[in-house]
Parts: structure tokens; C-alpha cells; sequence
């Protein structure tokens, strides 16, 4: 009589433990929607501290695009100033008329007398004096060498322009230190080129300028912050800082919102149905707490007979990547 009873109930036990196992899916989390980060112009990249899982938000300034610089030959003073901030340059900007109105284009052949004589170094001073009674003298600097021809650029005394002078070492113009002879020449004004949008303008008319002084800033663009267009995380960064980029290319991309993907059975998507609620665990998660989920769409996939779950979950935070495992089953 007992063992009559003991059979049904252990048929109803089983069944009981048998709907407490729900049918499970692996899947993923992803990038509900993406938004590209566009490099605004041509240039280098001066800076840019994105990283992947980095959070921004609309309008952040996440990089720069460096401007090219512009400086100055010679020493001078600015002559004229042909362009404003914001004009669009291919060609001269800035002239600067050099310190010296001289030049002297020389030649040390047949005039040195010792080995030492025949070497002339960049940037060495030299004493001058005219050929025909040494009246007109000058202090020069040498500036420009060409095998033994070389150029020096007047920085004190009176000479005239066309005359022929000899070049010394020797203040006291010793003939054993004569190392060349030249012809005084005037040096016209020097044109400073750039091209692009000028970004800055650092000198004016009228200006003392010395060699290697910065002069002006151009780029290919007036845009050279590069802007996060919207809210969210980075999902990749396609850049590095000192490359080379162009405009329109993508820096990085944003993930907008989080979705969670799962691959199930062409069989299994009619369980499923648009704004149902589901849910999941995180595999970073030891607890394995259930988190609600919302199904956004089915994406059937006739070729091999599965189809794509996309959910939207309550969480607005989760690593883009971080496995899933969805469920029916409901948490008491």
C-alpha cells in the first residue's frame, strides 16, 4: 500500500526538479551603436590619451593635431606681413628685410697660404676690406659654404655695393690670414612662405626677428581639436601620438549603449519575442546574480538555421566583450 503511494510522488518530485533547470545561452556583450571619432585635418598628432574602456562624453577635446611652425631664416626685421589669422596661405606670409643690407659672395682659391686658411667653417667672423686702397672696412659672418665658395653676411662697417674686397681671419688684416676675396652684393628682402589656414601670427611689422624665431603657426584646417561627437566608451583606437593623419580619418570608436548578443536554434527563436524580458549572468561574476534584459530584436540567419538575440540590459555599464549566459529562468 505504501509503495503504491511512493511512485507518484517520486514522478512528481522528479518533474518538480526537472522545470527548476532553465535552458541557457551563451552570448556576449556588444556596442548597441557606434560613432566614429573623425580626425578633423591633415597634420601630425600632437596628442591624443584615448584608450580602449576609457569613458567620454559629447563634445570632450580627447586629441590635437599639431600646427606646422614657422620660423626665421636670418635676423631682421619684419618688412611686411601679407596674411591674418584665419587667411588661407600658399605662398609668401612674411617678409623680413635681414640686419645686414650686405652679402659678400667670396672664393678662397688662390688666396689661402696655409692649410688652415683653406678651411672656413659656418658661422666663423671675418675682417674685410676693399681692394682698392683697404679704406672701406667691415666685420662679416660667414653664412652659406659651396666647396671653396662661400657667402658672408656684413654685420658692421661701411662698404658699397660692386666693389671687390679681400676677406681675413686677422683683424689687423695680416696678409697670412687672407683666406678669400669677394664682391659686396645687397640682400633684398626674404620672403617666408607657409601654407594651410594660419592659426597664429606671432610678429608684426616692423618687428626684430632673430634666426630660428618663431614666426607663425599654419595647419590644413582652423579645426585641429579633434571632438568626441558622443557619449560613451571606447571600443578601439585606430591611432598613436606623432603619426601622421589626414581629415576624415577615424581615430576611434565610441560605443554609444550596450546590447547582449546570443546565438540561438532557428527552433529556439520562437521562445523569444520582442520587449520580453529575459535574463543573464555575467562570467565576471562568481555570485552568478540574475540581471534583467529586454529583447530588442530577432535577426534571422536562413543559411545555417540560427538566428541573433539582441536584449538591451537594465545595466548601462558592462565591458564591451564580457560573456554572457541567458536564461528563463526568473529570480525569486
Amino acid at each position: 500500500m505504501k509503495l503504491k503511494w511512493i511512485i507518484p510522488l517520486l514522478i512528481i518530485a522528479c518533474a518538480a526538479c526537472a522545470s527548476a533547470f532553465a535552458d541557457a545561452w551563451n552570448g556576449s556583450v556588444a556596442a548597441a551603436t557606434e560613432v566614429e571619432i573623425i580626425i578633423p585635418a591633415d597634420g601630425t598628432l600632437d596628442t591624443f590619451d584615448l584608450t580602449v574602456g576609457q569613458t567620454v562624453s559629447t563634445g570632450d577635446v580627447v586629441g590635437h593635431i599639431r600646427e606646422t611652425k614657422v620660423f626665421s631664416p636670418i635676423d631682421g626685421e619684419v618688412a611686411a606681413v601679407h596674411l591674418e589669422t584665419g587667411d588661407k596661405a600658399d605662398g609668401t606670409v612674411i617678409e623680413i628685410a635681414p640686419v645686414s643690407l650686405y652679402l659678400l659672395t667670396c672664393t678662397a682659391e688662390n688666396t689661402a697660404k696655409t692649410p688652415e686658411n683653406a678651411l672656413i667653417h659656418i658661422g666663423e667672423q671675418v675682417y674685410v676690406k676693399c681692394t682698392a686702397d683697404g679704406s672701406h672696412r667691415a666685420i662679416a659672418r660667414v653664412t652659406a659654404l659651396d666647396g671653396m665658395d662661400y657667402e658672408a653676411e656684413v654685420i658692421g662697417g661701411e662698404l658699397y655695393v660692386g666693389e671687390s674686397v679681400f676677406i681675413y681671419r686677422d683683424r689687423n688684416f695680416a696678409q697670412s690670414s687672407q683666406i678669400g676675396k669677394g664682391t659686396v652684393t645687397s640682400q633684398e628682402t626674404l620672403p617666408v612662405a607657409g601654407e594651410g589656414v594660419i592659426l597664429q601670427l606671432r610678429v608684426g611689422i616692423g618687428d626684430r626677428v632673430e634666426r630660428g624665431q618663431w614666426l607663425f603657426s599654419t595647419a590644413s584646417s582652423s579645426k585641429t581639436d579633434i571632438i568626441a561627437q558622443a557619449d560613451g566608451v571606447i571600443t578601439s583606437v585606430s591611432v598613436e601620438i606623432g603619426s601622421q593623419v589626414h581629415e576624415d580619418q577615424t581615430a576611434a570608436v565610441i560605443a554609444t549603449g550596450i546590447s547582449l548578443r546570443v546565438d540561438v536554434s532557428a527552433d529556439d527563436a520562437p521562445r523569444f519575442r520582442k520587449g520580453a524580458r529575459w535574463y543573464y549572468t555575467r562570467s565576471d561574476d562568481p555570485h552568478e546574480t540574475l540581471l534583467p534584459a529586454t529583447v530588442r530584436s530577432i535577426l534571422l540567419n536562413e543559411k545555417d538555421a540560427s538566428a541573433t538575440v539582441v536584449l538591451i540590459p537594465d545595466e548601462k555599464v558592462i565591458p564591451i566583450g564580457l560573456g554572457i549566459s541567458l536564461t528563463d529562468e526568473i529570480e525569486n
